[in-house]
């Protein structure tokens, strides 16, 4: 039971300055109280004591948690410590069972002359257990007066979640901190890239913070770039472009520099310059059957397994992939839905559609699905980021770029070990192929292969190779047979200049299979809004098998 009187004195120079009830790991020797002497005078802390009330209980019940020593006493802006039994932290000037609870609770000092200070924090329903609103409830934190000893008679006002600093002040003049940096994009492919590093700079401190430079540091390499004045309790955002030469996965660190001698250095993650061996090839976000899948494929010189890597969307968490081998050169499909996407391999296949490279095992995860348009928040849809078993990004590719939307039912390509574009395939994507490249450097150039083919014999169809050249903008193909009839529409795009590979299995468009003989191959040029005009004919010759 409370042994102080309750008779409420205002404005007392001995305030509670910073409570820690629920500190990180286990409660008990971690607790702590600190006064703080706001006055102008040494002041004497006989006859003072520490109360604790559970906010649950109604109506409230104070129980003493400490009584001074007689001969105590608080010089001016000094702190005095109260800590629980068996504390291991820095010397305290009393110590007792402190026994707080997470809230909502209350602690009030009070004196033979009545209270001093009061504080609650939680949802607290009885008024009498604050001044003013409750301090907001913290977890793994303490609750501390910002200014140290100012006090307005606001407990919501007065106090913040903070760090622990038990028999310190709270809050110095210059606070600086920085928040977690965030690279647009999050890595590159090749050294000279340009990528955009854009972080916070906060003040926790008392004053405001100027002529402040932030310098970015990675290897041997830095980039500066100077801050705008941030105010007291405050924060600015800082954008800096940087071209990272150095290669490889490396550590960066962010450095603030105050005046000509203080500086503040804090790691900022990690950054990757190149390509790793274990990289993204192809990514199909917007499938019309077959669900989402990407392929990673390894351009190292030994075998390499998924085992450590992971995956996750721009907004999502890390999702880890199988341990399954990936030979040099060879890739390894990722999917959604495995099986949706075996039987999606088996019709291509069924088809002729772009060779025995589409038969690939296929892993699955947990897939991050990701957006086919982009959100208010940003101008791109989404990414697909392949990183290390740290979190760290070794590899990325934006969906929707520059305010577009996922090509549907088309895979993005990874062309040149840097550049993405949309899969020029007939079939909408080279899931364990090769992306589709010119058949030679001649962009005129129409090849027709095997040519005699034989339907029903391996490859049992007709690969039509072709680059739309630079002027144009699409293509279409037809089959003609020697008459003139149409006899099979084999489609078109307008997806720019690029390789192309178009499959001919030797049927008409009713699914019927054309008679021994030749076909001429009617490749049109599309373009520049001019009408189509005719680019290539070439004579397909079918055969036959013999008895």
């Amino acid at each position: 039971m409370p042994t102080c009187a309750v008779l409420w004195l205002a404005l007392s120079a001995v305030v509670l300055n910073e409570i820690c009830y629920d500190p990180p790991g286990a409660d008990g020797g971690a607790e702590f109280v600190e006064l703080w002497n706001a006055g102008p005078d040494t002041v004497s802390l006989a006859g003072l004591c520490l109360e604790f009330a559970n906010g649950a209980v109604d109506p409230p019940v104070w129980v003493v948690r400490w009584t001074a020593d007689p001969a105590a006493r608080l010089a001016p802006g000094a702190v005095y410590l109260i800590v629980d039994r068996n504390w291991t932290g820095p010397p305290a000037q009393a110590e007792v069972s402190l026994g707080l609870q997470n809230g909502p609770d209350a602690l009030r000092l009070a004196g033979a002359d009545g209270v001093r200070d009061l504080v609650g924090w939680g949802d607290l329903s009885q008024p009498e257990l604050s001044e003013g609103d409750p301090a907001v409830d913290v977890a793994g934190l303490v609750l501390a007066r910002r200014p140290d000893g100012h006090d307005t008679q606001h407990n919501d006002l007065d106090f913040r979640g903070a760090e622990p600093t038990p028999g310190q002040p709270n809050w110095r003049d210059l606070a600086p901190e920085l928040g977690a940096i965030q690279w647009s994009p999050p890595s590159v492919s090749a050294p000279g890239e340009q990528t955009v590093a854009q972080l916070e700079v906060l003040n926790a401190g008392l004053q405001p913070l100027v002529s402040v430079r932030l310098d970015l540091l990675r290897e041997d390499e830095w980039w500066s770039v100077p801050v705008p004045s941030v105010p007291a309790d405050g924060r600015v955002t800082v954008i800096l472009a940087v071209r990272p030469w150095r290669g490889g996965l490396a550590p960066v660190t962010a450095r603030l520099v105050i005046g000509p001698t203080d500086t503040v250095s804090l790691p900022a993650g990690w950054f990757q310059v190149g390509l790793p061996d274990l990289r993204l090839a192809e990514v199909m976000a917007a499938p019309d059957q077959g669900g989402e899948w990407c392929e990673i494929m390894n351009i190292g010189l030994l075998p390499r397994s998924l085992a450590g890597l992971q995956l996750r969307d721009e907004d999502g968490a890390w999702r880890e992939l199988p341990a399954v081998e990936v030979a040099p050169g060879e890739c390894r499909i990722v999917a959604q839905d495995a099986v949706a996407m075996e039987d999606w391999l088996a019709e291509l296949a069924e088809a002729g559609a772009a060779g025995n490279c589409l038969i690939q095992p296929v892993a699955t995860c947990s897939w991050p699905s990701l957006n086919n348009t982009p959100p208010p928040s940003r101008n791109f849809a989404d990414r697909l980021l392949l990183g290390d078993d740290q979190g760290r990004v070794l590899d990325h590719v934006t969906v929707g770029d520059d305010g577009g939307e996922a090509p549907v039912g088309r895979s993005l390509e990874r062309r040149d070990l840097v550049r993405w574009r949309p899969a020029t395939a007939v079939a909408g994507a080279t899931p364990g192929c090769p992306p589709h490249t010119s058949p030679t450097a001649d962009n005129e150039l129409f090849l027709v292969s095997p040519n005699p083919f034989h339907p029903g014999v391996d490859p049992g169809a007709a690969s039509l190779c072709f680059s739309v050249p630079d002027d144009g903008e699409g293509w279409e193909l037809r089959i003609y047979d020697l008459w003139g009839q149409l006899v099979r529409d084999l489609g078109g795009d307008d997806l720019g200049p690029g390789a192309r590979e178009v499959v001919w299995d030797g049927h008409d468009d009713d699914g019927v299979a054309v008679t021994e003989g030749g076909y001429v191959a009617l490749l049109v040029w599309r373009g520049d809004g001019r009408m189509p005009r005719p680019a290539h004919r070439r004579l397909v010759v079918v055969r036959e098998v013999s008895p």
